[in-house]
């Protein structure tokens, strides 16, 4: 199972108003660890009045580069962004998992592809990684990437973005879109929604079919988004997504068989690192997470949401129902992977295995 390891703060600067980016320094010692994909993210754990707050972040650097560096949208009220914005410094030290996730470029300097990317937000992060990356290491290919904001003072890594226009203008197609700022063109005014995506695709991806599609952002900007290019012809198994923060849809896992007060669900065992813990999984508990750590056993997580994976494991025997499955590939749930945070036992016993890979 992968483990905390402690990174310093080698740098800090405001992205914008709202964001801030991040220079982690890896020791040599852990940094085969710490080799990524680009678009992958980082599982990270801080402690606030001694409880721990575990959020994720994409790394935003391209692979090999070191320091990593992250990007943080700091959300009103969000414990982790606001502590890295406020009381974060250069020096400091931040408790960090090694690179995770299935959201990634699997890059062939032999290839010659067309991609294309749909962010808005701070889903820039991961994407940013992989379109350096493309136009570094494949000499063949080519990125057409649209990106929305709310305003250009918003928008994140916008310099770095530029940079890459003007080092590949031939091979890097970059489109921004403002909602609440007036374009001297409409067509680059409004959301990356069902209206709008089908409207950019025909004008500037007219006859281009998309080797691999990569879509970051909120929750309902990847489904209209998804919707919209499917309904254009274009193949789902090439579109890839990775949603920022928790989807509405879903709610609690519910267990059909019912149950009466007092009683114990289920019985489960934790296999981690070659061993093995035991665990009662009681009525009311919302999921495997929550009721390890009532009973003093600390699984891996960190958004609860079902959009992170960090929390994923296999189930070695018995069965569990899910409430969502975002952060899954289909074959993950076939092959009997799940999300911790968004299962509950439906067998009287389950064996989950975080060793499996």
């Amino acid at each position: 199972m992968r483990k905390y390891h402690q990174l310093t703060v080698s740098a800090k600067h405001e992205e914008t108003p709202d964001s801030v980016r991040l220079a982690l320094s890896v020791p040599e010692t852990v940094q085969g660890e710490f080799e990524f994909l680009p678009g992958q993210h980082l599982p990270m754990q801080i402690e606030l009045d001694g409880k721990p707050v575990r959020r994720t972040y994409s790394i935003c650097s391209a692979p090999g580069e070191w320091p990593l560096e992250i990007g943080v949208r700091v959300q009103p009220g969000g414990l982790f962004s606001e502590y890295v914005q406020n009381e974060l410094n250069v020096g400091d030290q931040l408790d960090v998992m090694p690179p995770f996730g299935q959201f990634h470029a699997n890059i062939d300097p032999a290839a010659r592809k067309t991609y294309l990317a749909l962010v808005a937000g701070s889903g820039i992060t991961p994407i940013l990684s992989i379109v350096r990356t493309i136009l570094e290491q494949e000499p063949q290919s080519n990125v057409v990437l649209f990106y929305g904001n709310r305003r250009q003072q918003t928008t994140m890594f916008i310099d770095d973005l530029y940079a890459l226009k003007n080092r590949f203008p031939e091979r890097l197609q970059l489109y921004f879109l403002f909602s609440q700022e007036a374009q001297e063109f409409d067509i680059f005014s409004g959301r990356l929604d069902e209206t709008k995506v089908p409207e950019l695709y025909q004008a500037f991806c007219d006859g281009m079919q998309p080797d691999e599609v990569f879509i970051c952002g909120p929750d309902t900007m990847i489904d209209t988004a998804s919707e919209a290019l499917k309904s254009l012809g274009v193949d789902e198994t090439h579109i890839h997504i990775e949603r920022y923060g928790a989807p509405r849809k879903g709610g609690s896992p519910r267990r059909e068989a019912p149950v009466t007060a007092g009683d114990k669900l289920a019985s489960v065992d934790v296999i981690m690192d070659g061993h093995r813990k035991s665990f009662d999984f009681p009525e009311g508990a919302e999921n495997l997470v929550d009721a390890a750590a009532d009973q003093g056993i600390d699984l891996p997580y960190s958004c609860k949401g079902g959009v992170c994976a960090t929390c994923r494991t296999h189930v070695r025997e018995g069965e569990v129902t899910m409430a969502t499955t975002y952060g899954l590939e289909p074959w993950e749930v076939e092959k009997g992977f799940v999300l911790a945070c968004q299962s509950i036992p439906v067998s009287d016993r389950i064996t989950i295995d975080y060793d499996k890979t």
